[in-house]
Formats: C-alpha cells, sequence, structure tokens
C-alpha cells in the first residue's frame, strides 16, 4: 500500500498558496514580503520549508483554511469588474497608514 495522502480541496488551496509564496520568496523576497505583507523572519521560514513539511503543515490542519477572505471581498465582487482594482487599491492603501512598524524586507547575500 503506497503513502498517499489525499488531500481535500481545502488542503489542496493551502497547499497551493504555500507554495505560490515560497516560490514568490525565492524568485524576489522583498517583492513578495509586499504581496504577502511577511516580514523578513516570516519569509525565512516559509522559504526554508521542504515540500514534505508543507505537505505536513496542510494535512495535518485538516479542512482548515490557513487563508481567510479579505474583508472586502464581498463588496469588492458587487463593483463594476472596472472599478474592483481600483477599489481594492485604495483600500490597500488606507490600510498602510494604520501600520504600526514598517515591515523588514529581507536581504540577499551577495555570492
Amino acid at each position: 500500500m503506497p503513502n498517499t495522502v489525499h488531500l481535500s480541496d481545502v488542503q489542496l488551496l493551502n497547499l497551493s498558496v504555500l507554495m505560490t509564496i515560497q516560490a514568490s520568496i525565492k524568485k524576489d523576497p522583498v517583492a513578495a514580503c509586499y504581496r504577502f505583507n511577511l516580514t523578513d523572519d516570516q519569509a525565512r521560514r516559509v522559504e526554508g520549508l521542504g515540500q514534505q513539511q508543507l505537505q505536513t503543515i496542510v494535512a495535518n490542519r485538516g479542512d482548515e483554511s490557513l487563508f481567510k477572505l479579505r474583508d472586502d471581498f464581498w463588496p469588492l465582487l458587487d463593483a463594476p469588474p472596472g472599478l474592483q482594482v481600483p477599489l481594492s487599491t485604495v483600500r490597500f492603501a488606507g490600510t498602510l497608514s494604520t501600520v504600526a512598524e514598517p515591515r523588514s524586507m529581507p536581504r540577499r547575500e551577495s555570492a
């Protein structure tokens, strides 16, 4: 019998998002921290996780989503398609002024 783990739809979504974040960090850590609202330490932790660790994390969470919908998700869907991006951007820009301390950005060592 193979040791295949069958993941639910929610677990597959969690794994996909974690892998996307990890790939983004490896490609451009500064941009990834900005896009996914990560600190330098958080980015390093996600980047250092192996595939088996990612699978273990999602398999042990059950059907609980690790990533929640944004609080204005439904109003954005109700907005005309041409206004969704500007409304989203305005909301995001408004939240930046409420951040208590700036996120630290990761630095790559030169080879």
